[in-house]
């Protein structure tokens, strides 16, 4: 039995436990009903490379997911919320534990490779610091003299706090570069702050470098000297990946956990604030007493283990407040209306080459050829009027060609308050179309009275008398696509691109 199915059923045990008491439960009675519960294997009785007790360890890791999950809260204690018990209820048996997981990867930002997730190795961070108060306890029992055991405690307490500042730059990183792949979602106006050094730029476009790598590493030279402990500075690492008030989502999460409770977000901050100066003591000053220089500031084991728990408790509460990112939207892809594309063009240009926005599949050279091997003629040349219009414009900021099945461009323009894909071009050998992506450019800030000219300007092409009314009604959360008849039109690009501009002329037209 692998290590992952012996753990299956402890895990459920610990909710079922949880759910039983009704409320907090300090961890270490949780421990104990475990153990009194379900046969813990003798393989997991055993400490790992670290000293941890490998299945208390592993139990702590999948509470730690489940709770970032809203199915548990660790304030003041362990306990259960209203839907993990509704979790406990819909996955019998082992499958809970399948669905925790299936859950957390497809919410969580994971790194590529062998990397664990930011909060993955904080959970580990904070174990270490954990074992570290566990060590000093067993030493103090033992009466141990040749050195002070509530050093012990103090290295957990810079530990804990370490892997805070880990943990978020880890965090603001993963989202940064997840943004950077999301062009079509919206940003705070300090991501823009991030900076990229043009030598990396240059190996995007021009050696075809993985866009997320490039951005990573230049993000890990942005935040290098930074630290994130008091929670100023924690405000203002996560207001570039974030436009939400910080604390006062926290601390309205960490008063949802424990409504006995209620926490206000300076409470949390004065809370912050004093563990990072703790830390800062101990770290320059060997901890002294400011009263006494013959002396050390006084420290307990469980001193210790409430830092510990406040600072687990807080991340979790930042994890549900920053929420999680809308799912990549995928340019190649075109809007489920369009229906069948037919079959991919065969193309005459299979290299690769990077492009204004990343490595994509298709090239200018396969998109020209689709046009004009597979489209009527009328159609193609109202096509390769708006591709080439877009070149010429002052807002016009760069293609993206696809990476689908198809050949497609998008272009992206700058629209006054942000960039947006404003038009994406799909071919296939069936037929090709033009989408005007009204819902990318509402969720990069385009005002609605732009948009609504747009709708009014494109309406006179056939099949889209009743485009304003269709977009208002969905919020214009639509890409509507051109039918072949209206792209055949005579005046169909001169529709087209007349629309375009006065929508990026933005408040000059009337």
């Amino acid at each position: 039995m692998s290590f992952t199915e012996q753990i299956m059923p402890i895990f459920r045990v610990t909710l079922e436990v949880l759910r039983e008491a009704g409320g907090a439960v300090p961890p270490g009675v949780v421990r104990d009903a475990v153990i009194e519960r379900v046969a813990i294997p003798r393989d997991l009785q055993s400490p790992d490379a670290h000293g941890e007790i490998r299945w208390w360890t592993e139990v702590g890791f999948r509470t730690g997911e489940a709770a970032s999950l809203g199915w548990m809260a660790k304030r003041n204690g362990w306990s259960i919320t209203s839907d993990g018990i509704k979790a406990l209820e819909d996955f019998p048996g082992d499958v809970i534990c399948q669905e925790l997981r299936r859950q957390y990867h497809n919410r969580r930002l994971f790194r590529a490779g062998e990397f664990p997730s930011a909060f993955e190795q904080y959970q580990r961070n904070l174990g270490y610091a954990r074992q570290l108060v566990h060590g000093g306890r067993n030493l103090e029992r033992l009466g141990v003299g040749a050195f002070d055991v509530t050093d012990l405690y103090r290295a957990a307490w810079t530990q804990a706090v370490a892997a805070l500042d880990h943990w978020v730059t880890q965090e603001i990183i993963d989202r940064a570069v997840a943004l950077a792949q999301r062009p079509e979602v919206p940003r705070p106006n300090n991501f823009s702050k991030l900076s990229m050094p043009v030598e990396l730029v240059e190996k995007v476009h021009r050696n075809g470098e993985p866009l997320d790598e490039a951005f990573r590493a230049a993000l890990e030279g942005f935040f290098e000297y930074k630290t994130f402990q008091h929670p100023d500075k924690i405000a203002e690492g996560f207001s570039h990946v974030s436009k939400i008030k910080l604390w006062k989502s926290v601390a309205d999460k960490l008063t949802d956990q424990d409504p006995s409770m209620p926490i206000a977000a300076d409470e949390i901050r004065a809370q912050l604030t004093e563990i990072a100066r703790r830390r800062n003591n101990i770290a320059h000053t060997a901890d002294h007493d400011p009263d006494s220089f013959r002396r050390k500031k006084k420290i307990t084991a469980r001193e210790a283990e409430q830092t510990i728990d406040v600072l687990e408790s807080v991340v979790i509460a930042i994890l549900q407040a920053l929420g999680d990112l809308p799912p990549a939207t995928d340019p190649s892809i075109p809007p489920a209306e369009v229906g069948s594309l037919g079959a991919a063009p065969v193309v005459a240009d299979a290299k690769r080459r990077g492009v204004i926005r990343g490595l994509s599949k298709w090239t200018e050279e396969s998109l020209l050829h689709a046009l004009d091997e597979y489209c009527p003629p009328e159609v193609a040349d109202t096509l390769l009027a708006v591709y080439r219009h877009a070149e010429g414009h002052p807002a016009f900021r760069g293609y993206y060609f696809g990476q689908g099945v198809h050949p497609s461009a998008t272009a992206w323009f700058s629209t006054g308050q942000d960039e947006a894909a404003v038009w994406s071009i799909y071919t296939g050998v069936s037929k090709s179309v033009l989408s005007i992506n009204f819902e990318w450019m509402r969720n990069r800030g385009v005002p609605m009275d732009r948009l609504e000219r747009l709708a009014r300007a494109l309406s006179v092409l056939p099949g889209w008398a009743d485009l304003p009314e269709r977009l208002a009604a969905a919020d214009y959360a639509r890409r509507p696509s051109s039918i072949t008849l209206a792209l055949a039109k005579p005046d169909a690009s001169h529709i087209i691109l007349r629309a375009m501009d006065a929508l990026l002329a933005g408040d000059k037209v009337a």
